[in-house]
């Protein structure tokens, strides 16, 4: 089924073509101690970026398989024209719905997602069903109680502002006291209390920094999610147009040449029974 052009429009593709994207993913993926024999999960695959990492050490003669799940069909069509595999199951459905969509595993992945998930409790806990004795959850983050440098703050509040007078000008008004969930963050701190309480040992927690250009942010500012959670109640094209007008604005007039971010990556064990 070809996607639909707003899916297509409001994707996060372009955003997951940036170097930095695939460097923190690359580093969870080898962190992970995926073997070649593994059963891998990879939550939230989106176009495939983080499935072609974990491609990389599986091996189909040795019984490897990856599991590939996401919620958007267009996303998935656009992993499976990207991945031609064998070992490769495209799967539609949601982290909160993981234990009814695969079998035992050895190795769950959740890319750049986990904020965007509600109940994150649930995702922990269908985690630890699927995973074997041993095996490992690991995740990572950039929407997260500490991944803005105290030094960005500046930036960030002269992007919005930036934004919502755009929006203003054109008669839109941005809903005050409203939070979408991709702005319902966690600390550090919360996830690994989270996961200690649900059958994780060895948590492994460690902050990334990467240098974000001005592209990369008009670029995530495409994403529908990341849209309504920046600008709740607003039309997706017209907030659209105003975060990357926002964003750039906000770069000149800061005479910024990259931002930096940080990355939260997380790598926990289920324990043994």
């Amino acid at each position: 089924m070809a996607p639909v052009s707003g899916e297509r429009t409001f994707g996060f593709e372009k955003f997951s073509s940036h170097g930095f994207f695939r460097e923190v993913n690359r580093w969870l993926v080898e962190h992970a101690g995926i073997r070649p024999q593994d059963t891998v999960v990879d939550l939230g695959c989106g176009p495939g970026a983080v499935t072609e990492l974990i491609l990389e050490h599986v091996d189909p003669h040795a019984g490897g398989l990856v599991y590939a799940i996401d919620p958007s069909p267009s996303a998935l069509e656009v992993a499976r024209r990207r991945i031609r595999s064998a070992v490769v199951r495209f799967l539609e459905g949601t982290a909160e719905r993981l234990s009814q969509l695969v079998p035992c595993a050895d190795v769950v992945l959740f890319c750049n997602a986990i904020h965007l998930v509600q109940d994150k409790l649930a995702v922990v806990r269908e985690a630890l069903t699927v995973l074997r004795p041993g095996g490992v959850f690991g995740f990572n983050t950039t929407f997260f109680e500490g991944a803005y440098p105290p030094e960005t703050l500046r930036f960030y509040k002269l992007w919005m502002l930036r934004a919502v007078r755009y929006l203003k000008e054109r008669g839109l008004e941005v809903a005050r006291g409203v939070k979408a969930t991709a702005m319902r963050w966690l600390s550090p701190e919360e996830y690994e209390a989270l996961l200690r309480a649900n059958g994780f040992t060895d948590v492994r927690l460690q902050l990334q920094r990467q240098e974000l250009s001005c592209q990369s942010l008009e670029d995530i500012s495409e994403f529908s999610l990341f849209i309504e959670g920046a600008l709740p109640g607003i039309p997706l094209q017209e907030a659209c147009e105003a975060l990357q007008v926002g964003v750039r604005q906000a770069f000149q007039e800061l005479a910024l040449a990259s931002v930096p971010r940080n990355w939260l990556q997380v790598i926990a064990r289920r324990g043994a029974d």
